[in-house]
């Protein structure tokens, strides 16, 4: 037997159950996308296809080339030489990493600055090395200890440094701490030579050499700074050498001018 009233009460049921769900209001989905953001997404891909599509080698050629720096020995005519390849050359596709290699090599060059500006134009900066000694007849020593070539009778003004030893920044150091050692007294380092058994050579004043050999240096310089005023200062032009490779004492090497002034023979040296 079936229940119709029954079925008929479930049916409608059923019915107000549709009727309900399509009473309630539907929202619709909505994506919100941050504007700046996309933007730039845009801005990015655009670019990208811009430049992997147009033609790289020639597009937008460098049309100018600016030098900039402070130049008192660098040849920069031949850095201009060597830059002018690159006129022509496409703003994207110039090698900037080849630029700053070669104008490297330069002696004089220290550092290189390379840069695209907008829309034709390459920014090149250099930066000069200072000279600090002379090394040789050939090379002079900057103020970091780099040893590079150059005509050093240009800069006879400069001290001289020199050594057998590869370390040209430790040498540059001693020479630094001896300039201020000597600078108490006044007395200017001229000239610092190290040769292949370690002994150390100064001229002092650009006129008095001074032999400390290779032992008990510091000592020495003491001992030779102590009797300085009394000494040496008052007949520093006379003298010629000064000798401390001596274990008790120094021998001065006297010019032939002075001993024949006072009456000696031009025997060399006098110990004291």
């Amino acid at each position: 037997m079936i229940d119709f009233a029954k079925r008929k009460n479930t049916k409608k049921r059923l019915t107000n159950s549709k009727q309900a769900r399509r009473n309630v209001k539907r929202e619709p989905i909505r994506i919100r996308f941050d504007k700046r953001i996309s933007l730039l997404v845009f801005m990015c891909v655009a670019v990208t296809l811009l430049v992997s599509i147009l033609p790289r080698q020639d597009w937008l050629p460098i049309e100018k080339i600016r030098l900039t720096g402070n130049f008192k020995h660098l040849d920069t005519a031949v850095i201009e030489k060597q830059l002018e390849v690159y006129l022509g050359a496409g703003f994207f596709s110039v090698d900037i990493q080849q630029i700053q290699q070669q104008l490297s090599q330069q002696p004089w060059v220290k550092t290189v600055s390379v840069r695209r500006v907008w829309p034709e134009l390459i920014s090149v900066h250099v930066q000069e090395k200072q000279p600090f000694a002379r090394w040789s007849t050939s090379q002079l020593l900057d103020s970091e200890a780099v040893i590079f070539d150059a005509d050093s009778s240009q800069f006879s003004d400069l001290p001289l440094i020199n050594g057998y030893s590869a370390n040209s920044s430790e040498l540059l150091q001693r020479y630094v701490r001896l300039k201020q050692q000597l600078s108490v007294q006044d007395i200017e380092l001229s000239e610092m030579i190290v040769d292949s058994k370690g002994a150390l050579t100064l001229l002092l004043n650009r006129q008095l050499k001074v032999s400390l050999g290779s032992d008990n240096n510091e000592q020495k310089i003491r001992h030779m700074l102590s009797v300085y005023p009394s000494q040496i200062k008052a007949r520093l032009q006379h003298i010629k050498t000064i000798d401390f490779r001596y274990s008790n004492g120094f021998a001065i090497a006297w010019k032939k001018e002075y001993l024949e002034k006072i009456g000696q023979l031009p025997r060399g040296s006098k110990n004291v």
